[in-house]
């Protein structure tokens, strides 16, 4: 199922981009490699946005690879991935408010089109969320760590911010000149050796509307 595709969740012009609108980091690109070189300190993100992405995860007993458009809402608590893959159409909703009591799954509904269905099938259940809720401080609070600057094909210069989840889950956050995170990487390294890398682009910053996670399936 697509649900499994999302972690722990954007091309130029009028159409999309209101980053364009924001002022740039004034942060400048340090040489990795210099005596004056000063370990920077954890940025706030952007955090409330609407996206299109695409994903690849892979495991040792998987290969998948899914396109959509995301919906990440701190403020409501709530997650919308709508999701496009072989075979299959979904929305998945995941409810942060809607937790079991060690608070390690979330509530997770999908509303999917399956093999040129057109009556969609309704699950229900919890699991643990591969896609992030985060607030603006979030790299701070998990303390992460500046691995440098890599380029973008889309992007450009980007910094990169690894931090740890749990016992064996790395994870790394990529920023563009705004702070807003235009992709992230996770590696569990565990027995599946499950690797996932999650590209946004067409982002769209700012509240999103309560309706878009109204569904059938709920």
């Amino acid at each position: 199922m697509l649900s499994c595709f999302f972690f722990l969740a954007l091309l130029f012009g009028n159409v999309c981009l209101a980053q364009n609108n924001v002022s740039p980091v004034n942060t400048p690109i340090q040489k990795f490699y210099s005596s004056n070189f000063v370990n920077p300190s954890p940025p706030n993100i952007t955090s409330e946005f609407r996206a299109n992405y695409m994903q690849h995860k892979f495991d040792i007993n998987v290969n998948n690879i899914v396109t959509g458009f995301m919906y990440l809402s701190p403020s409501q608590q709530k997650v919308r991935a709508d999701g496009a893959a072989d075979g299959s159409l979904e929305v998945s909703m995941f409810d942060f408010k809607n937790t079991t009591a060690n608070g390690t799954q979330v509530a997770n509904s999908i509303l999917s089109f399956v093999g040129g269905a057109t009556d969609p099938i309704c699950s229900s259940f919890f699991l643990e969320p591969f896609v992030l809720l985060f607030p603006e401080d979030f790299l701070s609070q998990f303390n992460a760590v500046y691995a440098g600057v890599q380029h973008d094909d889309l992007y450009g210069p980007v910094t990169a911010w690894t931090f740890s989840r749990g016992d064996n889950l790395q994870v790394t956050f990529f920023l563009d000149t705004t702070n807003t995170l235009v992709r992230y990487d996770f590696a569990a390294s565990d027995t599946l050796r499950t690797f996932a890398t999650t590209r946004f682009f067409n982002i769209i910053p700012g509240p999103i509307n309560s309706t878009v996670f109204e569904t059938s399936c709920q």
